[in-house]
């Protein structure tokens, strides 16, 4: 028998798939999909996973990380799904960052959420969301300072958490951070 891939809370995961298309199959807890990996492994993740690999374009024997992000508010546990190709993990450092300043809740629903552009494929501007952009162009540029915005916000409820305050950044604060970094990212000559 295969060894079984554990997902430990915020401890990112590398993989590499060994065939692109996983197998859908009835688990504990719903819906998941059986992925083999090259170095022999297999991992069982929900059809979120499955999405988001598809949306980034994470290819057969390429690298990328994964990791179940975990964080609590009061009683109620939060978990949401990062999977980021191996180069942009490893610049971003944001392992334990979500796509948006709210995880989901951890109640079965495997961590499906809707998109900005609200059903849940590409990204509301024409191209796919797994369309590659170049670096110095003013879109990685943007997608750097979204990502940048939601780790701050991210580190800062933590902080406040741990020091017994609650902060919440909403989606209008997100934009405003990003834009700031953008706008300075664009001033300090960074896009071309």
């Amino acid at each position: 028998m295969k060894e079984r891939v554990v997902f430990e809370a915020n401890v990112p995961v590398t993989a590499t798939l060994a065939y692109e298309d996983g197998l859908k199959v009835q688990g504990r807890f719903g819906d998941q999909v059986m992925y083999s990996l090259t170095d022999g492994r297999v991992m069982y993740v929900p059809p979120i996973v499955r999405d988001k690999l598809v949306e980034l374009g994470i290819q057969q024997n390429e690298p990328f990380a994964i990791c179940r992000a975990e964080r609590r508010e009061g009683s109620r546990r939060f978990v949401d799904w990062v999977v980021q190709p191996e180069g942009l993990a490893e610049a971003t450092q944001g392992a334990t960052a979500n796509n948006d300043a709210h995880g989901t809740p951890a109640d079965g629903d495997n961590g499906a959420r809707v998109r900005p552009n609200g059903n849940g494929s590409g990204n509301g501007n024409g191209k796919s969301a797994s369309t590659p952009t170049r670096p110095g162009t003013a879109e990685a540029a943007l997608r750097a300072a979204l990502t940048a915005s939601i780790d701050a916000a991210l580190a800062a409820e933590q902080y406040a958490s741990a020091h017994g305050l609650s902060i919440r950044f909403g989606s209008e604060d997100l934009r405003a951070m990003a834009l700031s970094l953008f706008i300075q990212h664009a001033r300090d000559g960074g896009m071309r």
